[in-house]
């Protein structure tokens, strides 16, 4: 009844025996649609019903039909953000290994300063002006060298400048409809994978469908299976998926080349995300077979810094074309300010010593949690992954829940988000992401220490309750 009062997201979670992100997830999808309300310092309270739906109102040119929004809300980045939040108001003092974001003692600080002073220097009334996709010279004098050793470009490819990766992937699925125009709405993503992408896809009215990954990345029959449902797209993270922390290897690169040869119609989006940071470079599709038909999308934030809002997509010229005019439409040009700033870090003999030091403390600090998570959690049916990225990804034993485990390690001092918003649908109730950039090389081991704790905690809890 209106005004009734729900319970909090833990007794919900607890009484109906799932876990507390799921509960969080059916909050928000209920408070989207108007139907509760929070009060702070009082709870979450049940609303009236409109007399009339939002979506039927006069003038919202909707005529009655919900909205992407409201069909698909934005649950999988608000369950993540949220939890993180509670957690970290809860603990001040816990080690947080919530947050996917770089660790800000490893951003090159100092040569952005340098570099947003030279750009300021250099600037005239000609950088001030409207502008178009195209990058400018000195960006892509710099980007250029660095894309052809890793064999990701060559001379027949050109670059289309975008504000995000983000940004430039919903671009790229807008191509894919264009290309098949009366096609389904659907496109291929890697699960689990990035939360905010799967919420932003789903946003614009389309069908995710997923594919299965092992340990390098996206298997081949997976990906086969998903465009025989008639998907238009499928986007591939070459390095370090987000949450797994896998990377193809050349083979596997070769091997998803051949499945998109033999779908044609199928546009192929690369996020390559962790580039400049990530331990493997198995280049890009540009250079096989289907790399007329591929986008490849190299981001800054992980390597430079997210605040630069840079990044760029390279493809044939016929797809940079259409991304060129997509982005004009979309909002014009990104900042000719932040991509020289870009440029002069890129160029700054010092980005490389950074970068290194990076790479070398991220893998540090992966291969500590790895290696006391699984020497610490063998035998109890547990899988950690994480040969890459700013993640480590837990399978849990059967039988322990990611609420469960995510609550003692709290009280341990030490805080995880569940791996449930990384799916496609609510109810992986098994699995974690633990972020290794919101603590020290030398705090890792301690993390781990704590999470074995918790979850051997979890696993004893339960083999006792099991009768002999």
């Amino acid at each position: 009844m209106p005004g009734t009062r729900l319970p909090t997201v833990r007794a919900f979670s607890n009484e109906l025996a799932v876990s507390a992100s799921t509960v969080l997830a059916a909050y928000n999808l209920l408070r989207s649609r108007g139907r509760i309300s929070g009060e702070v310092g009082r709870g979450t309270f049940v609303k009236a019903r409109p007399a009339q739906p939002p979506s039927a109102v006069s003038g919202s040119g909707f005529h009655g039909h919900p909205s992407a929004s409201e069909k698909h809300p934005p649950w999988r980045r608000r369950t993540v953000q949220s939890s993180a939040t509670r957690l970290i108001s809860a603990h001040p003092r816990a080690l947080d290994c919530t947050r996917g974001k770089p660790d800000t003692s490893l951003i090159a600080a100092d040569a952005i300063a340098r570099a947003a002073k030279n750009a300021a220097s250099q600037v005239d009334a000609a950088d001030l002006q409207y502008a178009g996709p195209s990058p400018i010279p000195a960006l892509r004098k710099a980007l250029l060298p660095r894309l052809k050793r890793e064999g990701i470009a060559d001379s027949s490819c050109e670059i289309v400048v975008g504000s995000s990766a983000q940004q430039l992937m919903v671009m790229s699925l807008s191509l894919a409809g264009r290309l098949r125009p009366n096609g389904p709405r659907v496109v291929a993503v890697e699960e689990p994978g990035y939360q905010t992408v799967f919420d932003a896809f789903e946003y614009l009215g389309y069908t995710l469908v997923g594919m299965e990954l092992d340990d390098q990345g996206v298997l081949p029959s997976s990906l086969d299976a998903a465009l025989r449902k008639g998907a238009s797209a499928a986007l591939f993270t070459p390095c370090a998926v987000n949450p797994l922390g896998v990377s193809w290897t050349e083979e596997r690169r070769h091997a998803i080349a051949q499945v998109l040869g033999a779908h044609p119609n199928t546009l192929a989006i690369e996020d390559d995300q962790f580039a400049d940071l990530a331990t493997t470079r198995p280049g890009s599709l540009l250079g096989t077979p289907v790399g007329e038909r591929s986008v490849y999308i190299r981001s800054f934030s992980k390597s430079i810094a997210p605040d630069i809002r840079v990044a760029v997509a390279v493809a044939c010229p016929r797809l940079a074309n259409l991304l060129g005019e997509a982005k004009s439409i979309l909002d014009g040009w990104t900042s000719h300010m932040s991509q020289r700033i870009l440029a002069h870090v890129l160029t700054d003999p010092d980005t490389d010593i950074a970068l290194n030091r990076a790479r070398e403390s991220y893998c540090l600090r992966r291969t500590t949690i790895t290696d006391i998570l699984n020497n610490g959690l063998a035998g109890s049916g547990a899988k950690v992954s994480g040969s890459d990225g700013l993640n480590v990804w837990i399978e849990l034993p059967i039988g322990t829940t990611a609420s469960a485990v995510i609550d003692r390690a709290a009280e341990l001092g030490v805080l995880l988000v569940s791996g449930e918003p990384f799916y496609i649908r609510p109810g992986q109730q098994g699995v974690i992401r633990m972020s290794i950039s919101g603590i020290s090389d030398s705090q890792s081991a301690d993390a781990a220490k704590r999470v074995v704790q918790a979850i051997q905690t979890g696993t004893e809890n339960l083999s006792m309750a099991i009768p002999i």
